[in-house]
């Protein structure tokens, strides 16, 4: 068995580049994994995946159980694996959780079967599970661009602290890149989208989602170095250099939202975390 921390993500701004023939966009992203995070064990069974989340995904929505299978096929292996996810990372807040927690198994499922593949083999299978897992394989900073294949590793400002308000609503990912496709370009691309901060898809999340505009006005107001949107939303972020300005910002909006969930994280070095091997 293997147990691990998958880590939640960041875009610390989101460039929108176009539509792609197929429907998918291309990006430019500047992305950092930050240390809030699902806890997952993964163990080998005689047969069959089982996958078990308190989150109530659906084990055929799950995206851990998609991994697995696909990595058990690579290797023409007939043993099953079974896995358990403790979800911290929220759903549809733009934070990369069921992705990260897909890199993970993905890592995890690799290291108990044989042969042990290679990095660059693990990134073509988690590009086929979807445009975000490749990256939390890398982890750190990085810059993500084309779906999200093409990553490039960046330092890390290791004081960074980054304060997190999660309003509770849900944001669905593919509504708010159709919104975006049909808003006027000059409504929604910004100016120096490669700027900390700027997201291109932060317009058409609030026009969609018109109760996200009150903690948007929140983070902006305080006294961060940087703040915006993290992908598609819902979840909002504040960058600060002094943890004590940090905490001191999270008590304003934990007594201003209590019904939203707020969090103090710090940059990780990579996607994911070993926390042990049995």
């Amino acid at each position: 068995m293997i147990r691990l921390l998958a880590y939640a993500k960041l875009n610390l701004s989101l460039r929108i580049l176009g539509r792609r023939p197929d429907g998918f966009h291309e990006i430019d992203s500047l992305v950092q994994t930050i240390s809030l995070a699902d806890r997952i064990s993964v163990d080998m069974t005689q047969a069959g995946v089982q996958v078990e989340n308190d989150a109530g995904i659906p084990p055929e929505e799950d995206l851990t159980g998609r991994a697995a299978r696909l990595l058990l096929a690579e290797k023409h292996d007939p043993r099953g694996v079974r896995i358990k996810t403790e979800k911290r990372i929220p759903i549809g807040a733009g934070l990369g959780g069921g992705s990260s927690d897909a890199a993970a198994v993905l890592w995890g499922v690799n290291r108990l079967t044989s042969p042990l593949l290679p990095e660059e083999d693990l990134l073509h299978l988690a590009a086929r599970l979807g445009a975000d897992v490749p990256l939390f394989l890398t982890g750190g900073r990085m810059q993500v661009c084309g779906m999200g294949e093409k990553i490039t590793p960046l330092p890390i400002t290791p004081r960074e602290r980054f304060l997190l308000l999660i309003p509770p609503v849900h944001c669905q990912t593919a509504c708010v890149y159709d919104h975006f496709d049909k808003l006027a370009p000059c409504s929604t691309r910004t100016l120096a989208g490669d700027l900390l901060g700027n997201n291109d898809l932060e317009a058409a999340a609030l026009h969609l989602y018109s109760a996200l505009a009150p903690y948007r006005k929140a983070v902006a107001a305080l006294p961060s170095l940087y703040s915006g949107m993290s992908g598609s939303g819902s979840a909002f972020f504040a960058a600060f250099s002094s943890r004590e300005t940090a905490e001191a910002s999270k008590q304003k909006l934990s007594l201003s939202f209590p019904e939203a969930r707020t969090h103090l994280c710090y940059p990780t070095r990579t996607g994911y975390h070993v926390e042990g091997r049995h």
